[in-house]
């Protein structure tokens, strides 16, 4: 294939799309897009219908001006399409957008080119095994998060054929496939007896903190300040913190001239229903905000939370958790036994308990506030391996099979 060849990046949820995996795949985009011509194809965002996703315009500002941008708008199922997600029988609710991406291929894929797509959300991988069959352009099928493994837990597990079916077909037809842990990579590889070599543990990238906005430490600052920045969700169960914290002033009420958490996030269903009612005194909602905003507070903080609810996420490594590693703010999390907890207790970045441990997540708390040494050290060990969870280590490995694969 011609070395100019395009890059098709494949991602359906891209700025101003105001969630998680829309700053991960412009991070990517910005990056790649530093060597590569790179095209995005993605989902025109529309206010209102079943599903509504916050905002972020500051997001947009911060795009590499070389990106080709061709968003497209999803098509009206009149809500079909979350329904029959919801009924296991979708693999995702934005086959609608895939659907309407399919219709316009040859004003989106002016060829030829690599195909990059990613995961979440599925149908960013049915588009990008589509059009790669099409076509015959190789394809990258990248993996934030497990389908398959997610997706048939409790009594989706019937469908656990279908989506095992799906996915495998992907992944074969895929020329690679990189993964955001090397537990993810295992399972996919046992899950379908696949050769190992065109799998590629590439971590999750995040932003970097600019030095205006680094932590300034301070070893007698009180009341110390915790923060949780993301989805409000049962992935995540954000509440245990809250939980934590009411256990902490229930021993001590004088906790709150010590300790303030703060919430940033979407007001989702969930919070409505599972959060709100616990926030008390000495901790704060403050709703979804700017990216950038958001990093400053999670910057100057002196410890950042994170959590997931069970062992159905053990294989997973938010992107908070590489933005505590750049920003150097020492980890306070509840996890199951999986990837993110060897990542923290490894390196020693934090504290861990059990997932969903409200008493364990309190002790882990008091500890790390009581021990300005304790918060210093996990600086340290932060500043120690920053350098190999950075983006451009990580986008060097993407760099790396683009270019084998525009020689083929």
């Amino acid at each position: 294939m011609d070395g100019k060849s395009k890059v098709y990046f494949i991602a359906c949820c891209f700025p101003p799309f105001g969630r998680g995996n829309a700053i991960t795949n412009s991070c990517v985009a910005n990056s790649l897009a530093e060597k590569f011509e790179v095209e995005v194809v993605c989902m025109e965002r529309e206010e209102g219908g079943m599903i509504a996703y916050q905002e972020d315009p500051s997001l947009e500002n911060g795009l590499h001006p070389g990106l080709d941008l061709r968003r497209v708008k999803a098509a009206n199922w009149y809500g079909l399409n979350v329904i029959l997600y919801a009924l296991g029988i979708f693999p995702c609710y934005f086959l609608n957008w895939a659907w309407s991406v399919w219709r316009q291929r040859e004003k989106c894929f002016t060829g030829p080119g690599v195909i990059f797509a990613v995961y979440p959300v599925f149908s960013d991988l049915i588009l990008g095994y589509m059009i790669s069959r099409l076509y015959g352009w190789p394809l990258i099928a990248d993996f934030r998060d497990d389908f398959s493994g997610v997706m048939t837990r409790g009594w989706r597990q019937v469908f656990r054929p279908l989506y095992h079916l799906l996915e495998k077909r992907i992944i074969e037809a895929a020329d690679r496939v990189s993964v955001t842990t090397e537990g993810l990579r295992t399972d996919l590889i046992n899950r379908y007896g696949l050769a190992g070599e065109k799998f590629e543990v590439v971590y999750n990238i995040v932003p970097p903190v600019p030095i205006s906005e680094a932590a300034e430490v301070d070893r007698d600052r009180s009341p110390l300040r915790i923060v949780y920045a993301g989805a409000m969700s049962r992935v995540q169960k954000p509440e245990v913190l809250l939980k934590a914290y009411a256990h902490l002033l229930a021993e001590d009420p004088r906790w709150i001239e010590r300790l303030q958490v703060e919430l940033y996030g979407p007001e989702s269903p969930y919070f409505s229903a599972r959060i709100r009612k616990l926030l008390v005194s000495g901790t704060e909602f403050r709703g979804f905000k700017p990216q950038a905003e958001v990093a400053q507070q999670v910057a100057t903080a002196d410890m950042g939370f994170f959590s997931l609810s069970d062992v159905t996420y053990a294989y997973a490594t938010p992107t908070k958790l590489f933005d505590y590693i750049e920003a150097g703010v020492p980890i306070i999390a509840s996890l199951p036994q999986g990837a993110s907890r060897e990542l923290v207790e490894r390196y020693e970045l934090g504290l861990v308990a059990e997932a969903g441990d409200v008493t364990g997540l309190a002790d882990c708390i008091r500890e790390m506030a009581e021990s300005a040494e304790l918060r210093f050290r996990c600086r340290d060990n932060m500043d120690s391996i920053r350098d190999q969870f950075r983006s451009i280590v990580q986008i060097g490995k993407w760099e790396k099979m683009l270019d084998e694969l525009m020689v083929c």
